[in-house]
């Protein structure tokens, strides 16, 4: 379960935040129109030079980093993520967060996405549906796994001037932010942000990418 749970996050975090050199084009979309453009243009990225990513990591976690960039709002999602522990934290601290939770999310899912199989063909996205919140919305998908059910995901993002980016994913019913969230307030309570932070570090591949400046 654990592992079907990343492979899907792998295919959703990364097909609603790719077109990071299309950014016009993407933000006269509509949300499903993000999801499934942006799905088609980062498999065909990674597949067209799978041999040469699988044996130079630095450069598919650099590819991934710049694909995530423009399309995911780290700001709100590590606000989010921290809660209470974000309120209280100096500048610093929350700018150590988000880069190293950025690179350990980047580094733990960009090796399962070029290891796998995966096209456009595997995320079936349903038609969008506004809801009351005209700034939120929610894009429904399938993503088909070998072997497997297919993977119910949802991605919600809200529209920052114009541009839809995603600040959570959700896997069958099953939240990251909200996912994350429970897993670090106890590490926080009993060793402190800081102690936090190392952890994340410790996770991620050298000459890291830093993550978007925290509003």
């Amino acid at each position: 379960m654990r592992s079907k749970l990343i492979l899907g996050l792998v295919l959703s975090l990364l097909s609603v935040t790719a077109l990071a050199d299309a950014a016009a084009p993407a933000a006269a979309a509509s949300p499903d129109q993000v999801v499934q453009q942006t799905a088609k243009e980062v498999f065909e990225t990674v597949n067209s030079k799978k041999a040469e990513l699988q044996k130079d990591p630095q450069q598919l976690y650099g590819i991934v980093s710049k694909i995530l960039l423009p399309r995911f709002d780290f700001a709100l999602s590590s606000q989010l993520v921290l809660g209470q522990a974000w309120r209280t934290a100096t500048a610093e601290q929350r700018k150590a967060f988000q880069d190293a939770f950025f690179n350990y999310l980047t580094h733990s899912y960009a090796d399962a996405l070029v290891k796998g199989n995966y096209s456009e063909r595997n995320v079936k996205v349903e038609p969008y549906r506004p809801g009351n919140e005209p700034d939120r919305a929610t894009v429904k998908t399938q993503v088909q796994l070998s072997g497997s059910q297919p993977v119910e995901v949802d991605y919600v993002l809200r529209n920052e001037s114009g541009q839809w980016k995603a600040f959570d994913v959700i896997i069958e019913g099953i939240s990251y932010v909200h996912s994350y969230h429970d897993q670090f307030s106890p590490e926080i309570q009993k060793s402190g942000l800081d102690e936090l932070i190392k952890r994340l570090n410790t996770s991620k591949a050298p000459n890291a990418v830093p993550a978007p400046a925290t509003k």
